[in-house]
């Protein structure tokens, strides 16, 4: 599953939407730890011209209070493809709420034995791409506060990411710009959505090794050297 990404600085994000779009500020991460609820920049379905950062781990409709609401944006990092139309945290979100979340790169793990080989996976010369998302806007009852959350989909694995995640082979759904506008359009047909979710075809993505930096429990992991190549890299 994607639980750790990278974002793109403001000004690449520029380079790659064009002058059409407003980029409110957020920040730009060499690894942004899921279970820590970053805010990632998305581009939302109601407003398709301004990119915001949302909390990563989407809060549903039905969450009571911030302590039931901390405890469910923990299992909704991401939402499998499969099940988006049918699980009560994302139906609705799936319908008239889906965004785009742009990185620039994510980290998975291949398992060899007993060992976790960390990667660092990106496009070609590092350019910002998106992954296609569920958001919601939850607000605290007791005391008004708003939430912004997100969901990462995701969807099985390519032939790339079969070698890496090779525990689970899951992927998260990355779309091409040309299929940005028909993501976000919220008229567009349930079977048609379903049809778009798949898996990214390969050549398009490339990875490395990195250290176990990521994973350090007394460094900081946010970072360049996070993403630094080590080793003999195969894919």
């Amino acid at each position: 599953m994607c639980y750790h990404s990278s974002t793109p600085k403001t000004e690449k994000l520029y380079d790659l939407l064009g002058s059409g779009y407003t980029i409110q500020p957020y920040t730009s991460y060499f690894h942004a730890n899921g279970f820590n609820h970053p805010e990632l920049p998305l581009l939302a379905s109601h407003e398709a011209d301004t990119i915001k950062p949302y909390s990563w781990g989407l809060i549903p409709f039905f969450a009571k209070d911030i302590v039931s609401a901390n405890d469910i944006r923990k299992k909704t990092l991401n939402a499998r493809c499969e099940t988006i139309f049918e699980l009560a945290s994302f139906k609705g979100s799936a319908k008239s709420k889906r965004c785009l979340i742009f990185v620039d790169g994510f980290f998975e793990w291949e398992h060899q034995g007993k060992e976790k080989i960390p990667y660092f996976i990106y496009s070609e010369e590092h350019q910002p791409f998106a992954f296609g998302g569920l958001y919601n806007q939850w607000v605290n009852k007791e005391n008004g506060e708003v939430f912004d959350t997100l969901s990462i989909i995701t969807t099985p694995a390519n032939e790339l990411m079969s070698k890496i995640h090779n525990s689970q082979k899951r992927m998260p759904f990355i779309l091409s710009q040309e299929h940005w506008s028909q993501w976000l359009d919220k008229t567009v047909e349930v079977d048609t959505v379903k049809t778009m979710m798949k898996p990214l075809q390969d050549g398009i993505l490339h990875a490395h090794k990195i250290s176990k930096l990521i994973t350090s429990r007394t460094q900081d992991a946010n970072v360049p050297d996070v993403q630094v190549e080590v080793g003999e890299t195969l894919f």
